[in-house]
Formats: structure tokens, sequence, C-alpha cells
């Protein structure tokens, strides 16, 4: 996927995007094709090919740039705070981007999701960064797939929640809090 800085590959990149999600209102990924796209986006496929190389890529694209959820790294409420913090926040964010994830959940592609909150929470080094090395890649791995799952299911259960019965939900779950009896 192509990452340079030519303003006339990136305004590419944005049309093509938007072209995918417009057609994503109308009928499945599966159905879309690379030509569909194209002519969407009023882009050759020489253009799709060197900017994306890939379907999947777009939408990596679409989430990478308008739809990752990145933690705030202020810890001046201390480890508790900010946990709750980050439920809260990342409730906001899965009311925010409904629509989107609703295309996600439609298309079987949630696992785009995790894919970027995965690299997102990695990279981000104020999100948990005194934990490191391997225990760190399974904690992100665990938050990751739970935001993920609570998303997917924000959407199917018909995303009726409010965003703070939400974030207690998300809390309560991360905390084990069913696991640990009255």
């Amino acid at each position: 996927m192509y990452k340079g800085s030519n303003r006339s590959a990136l305004l590419s990149q944005q049309l093509i995007s938007e072209a995918m999600l417009r057609l994503l209102e109308e009928r499945s990924y599966q159905d879309i094709s690379i030509s569909d796209l194209c002519r969407e986006a009023q882009v050759s496929r020489q253009t799709f090919y060197s900017l994306f190389g890939a379907k999947e890529n777009v939408i990596m694209y679409e989430l990478q740039h308008s739809c990752q959820y990145i933690p705030d790294g202020n810890d001046s409420e201390g480890r508790a705070g900010e946990f709750r913090r980050f439920c809260r926040e990342y409730c906001r964010y899965i009311i925010s981007k409904r629509h989107i994830i609703e295309l996600l959940v439609k298309n079987d592609m949630m696992h785009c999701l995790y894919d970027v909150q995965y690299h997102t929470l990695m990279d981000c080094e104020t999100f948990i960064g005194e934990v490191t090395g391997d225990y760190r890649v399974f904690l992100i791995d665990f938050i990751a797939s739970g935001m993920n799952s609570i998303a997917r299911n924000y959407i199917q259960t018909g995303a009726s929640l409010n965003e703070d019965t939400l974030s207690c939900l998300m809390l309560n779950l991360f905390s084990g809090h069913h696991f640990m009896g009255k």
C-alpha cells in the first residue's frame, strides 16, 4: 500500500477509499470488483494496483486514516482512572464510528479493525507503556480482541446501548468482574 507523500497519489487513495464506502452501501464486499471500484473512483486499474495492491488494503487504509481508536496518554488519574477513561473513550468511539463498523460486521471484515487496533495500541508508547516484551504482545492482543468483540456485539445487538451502559459493560468485562463473584 502506498505510503508516500505525492499529492496526486494521496488524492487517488482518498477517492478509492470513498468509492469503496459508497459501494459497500449498495452491495457486499465480495460483490465489488476492482473494475467496479476503479470506475466508481474514476481511476485506472494501474493506479489502484500501484496504490493499494489488493482490495482489502482499501479497507485497511480507511480504518487507519479515519477509524482507528488512539487512546489518550494522560495517566494523571492513575491506572484505574486511566482504565475507566479508556473504556469510556472507546465506547464513544464505537458509537461515533457505528456506520463503518456496521459495514465491517455485515461483510465479515472485523479482522481488519482488529489488525488496525492491535498495531495502533502496540505503537502507542503511552498506552500501558510500562508493560514490555512478550507480556505486552499478549496483553495488547487480549485488549484489541476484546475491543473488537465489544464493537461487533454492539452492532449485532442493535446498537441500542447508550455510552454509559456500554462503558460500564466494557469495564466489567475487562476487569473480570463476572469471574470474581459478588
